[in-house]
């Protein structure tokens, strides 16, 4: 007679049936109840964050008398700096600290305006001068600085040029993600790094020299901070994904995309955005790349420092998260809900 054996917990886990997956209706009406959150939010982000431009603490600076920018900034909101002579006022644009200045010496009023910061707000501000000087009987002298070149008369190529990288990152990663089979993450991050650096040359090979977007000069330092960019959100998306699978790839699309277009200061500059919108701007990979993409283009490389530290740290916290952690080895069946998440997840973007 054989002993008998308590059943142990274990044996109760193993024995446990497979936990429901979600099928035929019940599929359907999950899928497109994401699509419709995924929907939600877009109009939420967009329409809420450019419905409504409005100034809020503009950076603009100051030499000689404050008052006509006293009248200004009573409906435009200035966030006014002195400074000491018109030299010092253009190396704080220069430097991206303000966008535009008012000079008021001996031979009257000039107005120093940067449309390669931001074509709308340079616009404004002239508009809003222009008036308020004409209003007192004062003549006002507009002097543009940093201006935009024939390829890109809206100042939008870096913002266009961004998105363009940063949806080729996160598709570069879900793409080896669902169709890379068995080989794991560590094997797909050269690949990841190897399409970043061909596609941010075909971005750099496009926007500039074949389409005229992006003047010359700066080939090589775009090339670079291009690949920066694409592999940045590359990794990223891959250790969302592997913490979180398709979810992960939603979450790309919510941030980085429907939150982060219309808060990167592309369209609108960041003090035109609600709070909300220009608080997170910065911190993002679309707000962080156009910075750095403008910046380099029209600055010289000035103010990008923290653009590229906000990109790094994707970059590595997304690499830790790719080789420092490991599922489960156990084998997995098939998820058609996960195959159906991650395909839908494509198609909203695309």
């Amino acid at each position: 007679m054989s002993a008998s054996r308590t059943p142990t917990a274990a044996d109760g886990a193993a024995a446990a049936p497979p936990a429901p997956r979600l099928t035929g209706s019940r599929l359907l009406i999950v899928a497109l109840s994401v699509v419709l959150l995924v929907q939600g939010l877009f109009v939420i982000s967009y329409v809420g964050a450019l419905h409504k431009p409005q100034p809020h603490n503009l950076p603009f600076g100051v030499v000689g008398s404050p008052a006509l920018t006293a009248a200004v900034d009573k409906q435009f909101s200035l966030r006014a700096k002195t400074y000491a002579d018109e030299t010092a006022a253009k190396r704080a644009i220069d430097e991206r600290n303000i966008y535009g200045a008012l000079v008021t010496d001996a031979s009257g009023m000039t107005l120093l305006v940067a449309p390669a910061a931001s074509n709308g707000v340079a616009t404004a501000l002239t508009a809003a001068f222009t008036a308020a000087a004409a209003a007192t009987g004062q003549k006002l002298a507009v002097v543009q600085v940093h201006s935009l070149p024939s390829g890109d008369r809206a100042g939008v190529v870096p913002f266009l040029v961004t998105m363009a990288l940063v949806i080729g990152g996160y598709l570069s990663a879900t793409i080896a993600t669902t169709l890379g089979g068995t080989a794991t993450l560590h094997r797909r991050a050269p690949l990841l790094a190897g399409v970043a650096v061909v596609g941010a040359l075909l971005t750099d090979l496009i926007a500039g020299p074949l389409l005229g977007g992006i003047p010359s000069g700066h080939f090589l330092e775009l090339w670079g901070i291009f690949a920066f960019l694409m592999l940045a959100v590359a990794f990223a998306t891959a250790a969302l994904q592997k913490l979180f699978g398709a979810g992960g790839t939603l979450i790309v699309i919510v941030v980085f995309v429907i939150f982060g277009a219309p808060s990167a200061g592309g369209s609108l500059a960041r003090p035109f955005l609600p709070g909300f919108w220009g608080t997170i701007g910065p911190f993002l990979p679309p707000g962080a790349g156009t910075t750095a993409i403008r910046n380099t283009i029209y600055f010289s490389g000035n103010g990008i420092a923290q653009a590229l530290i906000v990109l790094a740290a994707y970059l590595v916290v997304g690499a830790a998260v790719v080789f420092g952690i490991r599922r489960r080895s156990t084998p997995q069946s098939i998820d058609v809900a996960t195959d159906v998440e991650t395909a839908g997840a494509a198609v909203v973007v695309v």
